[in-house]
C-alpha cells in the first residue's frame, strides 16, 4: 500500500517566500533551507567570492538541505492582469487595462495606468499578492513542506 510521506517541518517566512518567487530577474537564484527555513540569495552581481561560497554550500546539499524556489514566470503576471482586468467594473477603465496589455511594456503601462485610479490599484496589489501567495501554498505543499513558526499567516 501506498503512505504519503511525512511533511518536511520548516519555519520559513512566507513573505519573503513570496518576495524570491516574484522576482523575475534571471541573474538571481533563491534557495530555501529545509533545516532553517532562511532563503538563500545568489546573484551574478554579488562579490564573487561570496557567491561562489554560497554556489559551494547549496551544491553540497541540494535536494538534502536545500531546494530551488523558483519564480513566478512572466507569463503568470500577465495572467494575474487578464484576470484582474475580468474584476473590473469600470468600464473605461477596463478597456484601458486592456490596450494597456497590448504590445511591449505592458507591466509598466497597467501598472502607470492604475495609478490615476488608487482604489483600484490597491485593489490590483491585493488580488496579485493573494494570487502569489496561493502558487506559493501549492509549491509548498508539492514539495512537501509544512510552513511552521515565523510568518505563516495571509
Amino acid at each position: 500500500m501506498f503512505q504519503l510521506k511525512d511533511k518536511i517541518k520548516v519555519p520559513v517566512d512566507l513573505q519573503d517566500l513570496c518576495d524570491a518567487f516574484e522576482d523575475y530577474s534571471l541573474d538571481h537564484s533563491y534557495y530555501l533551507d529545509l533545516e532553517t527555513g532562511k532563503i538563500i540569495f545568489i546573484s551574478e552581481f554579488m562579490d564573487t567570492e561570496e557567491a561562489e561560497e554560497l554556489n559551494e554550500k547549496v551544491e553540497e546539499g541540494f535536494g538534502k538541505r536545500y531546494i530551488s524556489i523558483p519564480n513566478e514566470s512572466p507569463e503568470e503576471g500577465y495572467e494575474n492582469m487578464e484576470e484582474f482586468i475580468e474584476t473590473v467594473k469600470d468600464l473605461n477603465l477596463k478597456e484601458k487595462l486592456c490596450i494597456a496589455l497590448d504590445g511591449r511594456g505592458a507591466f509598466r503601462k497597467f501598472k502607470n495606468l492604475l495609478i490615476d485610479y488608487p482604489k483600484e490599484r490597491e485593489r490590483w496589489f491585493k488580488f496579485k499578492d493573494g494570487r502569489l501567495m496561493e502558487r506559493v501554498k501549492e509549491w509548498l505543499e508539492e514539495e512537501g513542506i509544512e510552513v511552521t513558526g515565523r510568518n505563516q499567516s495571509k
